[in-house]
């Protein structure tokens, strides 16, 4: 092998390389928001758990019931809707993280303006979800500027 095709040879070893890296980040973005939509899941647990704990009690009140309920909606909405985000996000992994992020920044304002005593109920899972869109949002931007 002369030095010209070994150096070609390095040079398409180098790019492929690049490209599986780059391959990796877009399996990171959509990693969390995947995490993203289970720590959703894992939140609603609790309340879904009060709810059905509810049903069998019969000795709570209609509102607590029905806020109950709407919290578990609310929740479960919000992890199918980081869910369809993932799938989006193997074709258009930046777009689909910034748009995550927005939502959640908008449900979350919207919590805070409806309901601004409820606004730090689990903040350690919302601090987590909000962890992971950030990040899926910088996978996505450093895949869409690599070049």
């Amino acid at each position: 092998m002369n030095p010209t095709q070994q150096l070609a040879l390095l040079r398409q070893l180098r790019e492929s390389q690049s490209r599986s890296a780059r391959e990796q980040q877009i399996l990171s973005g959509r990693d969390w928001l995947f995490v993203s939509a289970l720590v959703q899941f894992l939140t609603a647990l609790y309340p879904l758990y009060r709810w059905f704990g509810d049903l069998t009690l019969r000795s709570v009140t209609p509102e607590h019931y029905a806020t109950d309920v709407r919290v578990v909606i609310l929740m479960l909405v919000t992890m199918a809707i980081l869910l369809l985000l993932w799938l989006w996000a193997k074709y258009a992994p930046f777009r689909a993280a910034i748009t995550a992020l927005a939502l959640y920044f908008l449900l979350q304002a919207g919590i805070a303006i409806y309901d601004p005593n409820h606004l730090l109920d689990g903040v350690a899972s919302k601090l987590i979800i909000l962890f992971g869109l950030i990040m899926a949002v910088r996978t996505g931007y450093r895949r869409r500027h690599s070049g």
